[in-house]
């Protein structure tokens, strides 16, 4: 079985370990995190955050980490979603060249300048998982991507 692209969707209580015994979950089961995001609902409440793991792992193993994750006990529910799934959004913030020509043709995704220099140009891509990182990979592809950070989110 080859492995796929998850993302894992947890309500949980925001407090202090929650993060650290969630994480443990695919640690002790050899699964590597692609990426992770945290949230809380609001301040003055620890009722309800949420925490965002993306990772790479086969069907059966997906489906041994959502049982384990479910029986912590800070965690209230815990969401699959494979990785083109539909309702998933990836937000990627890069640092590019100035001489990079932002032409989407693409509506799939979003392109926002955030900030530019005479050097750099500062973006933020968002869209489908899947189209975002075709137009990080082009960026890089051409030589004009310096840095960039991604995560991926749903509600």
């Amino acid at each position: 079985m080859a492995n796929q692209r998850w993302l894992f969707v947890v309500r949980a209580l925001d407090k202090p370990g929650t993060l650290t015994a969630a994480a443990a979950v695919f640690s002790n089961r050899g699964i590597s995190l692609e990426g992770i995001l945290g949230s809380g609902m609001g301040p003055g409440t620890a009722a309800d955050g949420r925490l965002i793991f993306s990772f790479q792992a086969t069907e059966a193993k997906q489906a041994l980490l959502q049982k384990a994750l479910e029986r912590l006990p800070s965690v209230f529910q815990v969401r699959a979603y494979h990785y083109d799934d539909e309702r998933l959004r990836a937000i990627a913030v890069a640092k590019l060249s100035q001489r990079v020509k932002l032409t989407n043709d693409d509506e799939s995704y979003f392109v926002e300048t955030i900030a530019q220099t005479s050097r750099d140009r500062m973006v933020m891509l968002t869209g489908s998982p899947l189209a975002v990182e075709a137009a990080v990979d082009q960026f890089r592809q051409q030589g004009h991507l310096k840095d960039v950070v991604m995560s991926y989110i749903t509600v």
